[in-house]
């Protein structure tokens, strides 16, 4: 009985501990699985967070999504948008090549009276045409014309492999030939004498009249390709420069006096070639060279601009003057930028500067930007020469 009675205690107590073993490792596993579970389930939310939310929307940064690969190697969605974005990126370098190569061909001169070269844009085929100063190449690129100071002096025109050089108008004292945009007209400057006005003088009470006296003054001429016709625009007693508008109707110019009493002095004017029509675009005296663009909505010009040149440009009614070019005032002597010449189609602008210590050439947007040297190779051959006279220096043909 005894026997019995203590077996059936032990019984219990064994009962009694199963059931603490049981009860405290039966809660013990349930955390576990819950951990897993939630490391398992926040795994798959934060990686469907990146792979399929951001994978469509930055489009526009592809730099992270090469490394997000290397970081989570498990969603295969990454390298597919990778891979996809991949030509987007290598696309704009072939688009950005052809904005820095040039068409088309320079007629330019080494220096006035010295050799005139042809030569492409991109620096090949440079060919000694002639001698003489301010080339300007026709509308249809076949011919250019030039003056020359040597005998027989006055305009001529050439054609473009060289041949056929022809005096067009004889003149000892003519400049700056340049072809209307129809080819059929070729206007320049030249010297001539005229009269200064009568000038009333007053001493005291007794007035004088001083007679006018001859002085030399510079005028616009314009003569035709065909028979050399010549024709005499209205303008100021001194003018330089002509340049042609896009439809050939006018004719802007470097203005001075007008003749008027009492004098008035303004810088830019237009004319056309019959008629009284003359006009003030700019009431500046430091502008100069102005060089009308193809589609006739703008012309660019040289400014001196306290102790050095710049180029600016306006609208072809004058207004909207803005400059192209500028230095920077701690640069000494300040660089020069002369003889603007535009592109065939209107879109750039071709320049003499010396800002790298010499006079070379270069190209910008017609709106200052992208300023580059081009020619190198032409350049280190010559030494280009530049007087500050407004000569036309170079001239940009299709």
């Amino acid at each position: 009985m005894m026997k019995r009675t203590l077996l059936l205690a032990s019984l219990i107590v064994l009962l009694c501990g199963c059931g603490e073993a049981a009860d405290t490792a039966a809660p013990t596993p349930p955390p576990a699985v819950l951990e897993e579970t939630a490391t398992a389930t926040a795994t798959p939310e934060s990686t469907a967070t990146p792979t399929v939310t951001p994978e469509p929307t930055p489009t526009s940064t592809p730099a992270p999504e090469p490394v997000e690969p290397t970081d989570t190697p498990a969603p295969t969605s990454t390298p597919d948008a990778a891979a996809a974005q991949m030509p987007a990126k290598s696309t704009p370098t072939p688009e950005q090549s052809p904005t820095n190569e040039l068409e088309g061909t320079f007629a330019f001169q080494v220096a006035s009276g010295g050799d005139i070269y042809t030569v492409n844009a991109d620096g090949s085929n440079l060919t000694c045409l002639t001698d003489g100063v301010d080339p300007d190449w026709s509308p249809d690129g076949s011919q250019i014309t030039f003056i020359r100071w040597t005998t027989p002096w006055g305009i001529y025109t050439i054609n473009a492999d060289g041949s056929g050089e022809r005096l067009l108008f004889s003149s000892n004292v003519s400049r700056a030939p340049v072809w209307s945009p129809d080819g059929t007209q070729i206007a320049f400057y030249f010297e001539t004498e005229g009269l200064t006005a009568s000038n009333k003088v007053c001493m005291s009470d007794t007035c004088t009249t001083m007679p006018p006296r001859v002085q030399t003054e510079w005028h616009i001429g314009v003569v035709d390709v065909a028979d050399g016709y010549f024709h005499q625009p209205y303008n100021d007693r001194f003018s330089f420069s002509p340049t042609w508008s896009g439809d050939g109707e006018w004719i802007a110019y470097d203005g001075g006096d007008s003749g008027a009493t009492p004098s008035e002095l303004h810088g830019l004017c237009m004319t056309t070639v019959e008629g009284a029509n003359n006009g003030v675009l700019t009431n500046s005296v430091h502008d100069h060279f102005p060089v009308w663009s193809p589609d006739g909505t703008r012309i660019a010009f040289m400014h001196w601009q306290h102790d050095h040149w710049e180029i600016y440009i306006m609208n072809a009614d004058g207004s909207g003057r803005w400059p192209l070019t500028s230095s920077s005032a701690y640069v000494e002597p300040r660089p020069n930028n002369v003889s603007p010449g535009w592109s065939p189609d209107g879109e750039q602008i071709v320049f003499l500067s010396d800002r790298g210590g010499r006079w070379e050439f270069y190209v910008m947007n017609a709106d200052g930007s992208n300023q580059r040297k081009i020619l190198e190779e032409v350049t280190q051959q010559f030494e280009i020469q530049y007087h500050g006279e407004n000569e036309r220096v170079i001239s940009w043909g299709p």
